[in-house]
């Protein structure tokens, strides 16, 4: 009976972690927005409604957004913290313990200094994996699996990159699948669209 109990209790936490923390839009995507609608000279005069396309970036905010919105926001997350190398990468923090958790050791690890062998490694795999934990809290965590693999045969040296997880969302989680070629001469990552 208690165990029943706690189940019901962790169901309701997560329900409600998702709909109050996570199911939302970025505040990030809301800026990025506002400069691709290059509406930053736009000024709301005092007693006057708000435009439709301001009240409806901030209403997203509060509300939420279509399944699509939410896939291309968390992809173009993705793609930057892909192409971000962390600070481990050129500093030791073995001492700092904090910062190697915090933001500040925001990426991937240096992936330009790494042969392709090297790139295919299952150590690989599992630095991408918990810098998705770390960075992406919009995935569910025990759902992300990556997936290293040669593509082109010997001659093209690519590696490929795939990414499925589920995204935390409201009323249920959304199934992901990325999938990305590594440049092995520069380390870039470059994501592919994703196919319905």
């Amino acid at each position: 009976m208690a165990s029943l109990a706690s189940e019901s209790a962790n169901g309701h936490r997560r329900r409600s972690r998702r709909v109050h923390e996570r199911s939302r839009v970025a505040v990030f995507d809301v800026f990025r927005h506002s400069f691709e609608d290059g509406d930053k000279n736009t000024r709301v005069q005092e007693g006057t409604e708000p435009a439709t396309k301001d009240y409806s970036r901030s209403n997203a905010r509060r509300v939420g957004v279509s399944e699509d919105e939410l896939r291309a926001h968390v992809k173009a997350h993705l793609e930057t913290l892909m192409n971000t190398v962390r600070l481990d990468a050129v500093s030791d923090l073995t001492d700092h313990p904090n910062v190697a958790r915090s933001v500040l050791n925001y990426g991937f690890r240096d992936l330009s200094d790494l042969s392709r062998r090297e790139l295919l490694a299952q150590d690989i795999s599992q630095s991408i994996k918990q810098s998705l934990r770390d960075h992406e809290p919009r995935l569910v965590d025990n759902s992300i699996e990556v997936k290293i693999q040669a593509t082109g045969g010997d001659a093209a040296q690519r590696v490929g990159l795939q990414v499925m997880a589920e995204l935390i969302a409201d009323p249920a989680d959304i199934p992901v699948d990325y999938e990305a070629d590594i440049d092995t001469g520069s380390g870039k990552v470059v994501l592919q669209p994703q196919a319905r």
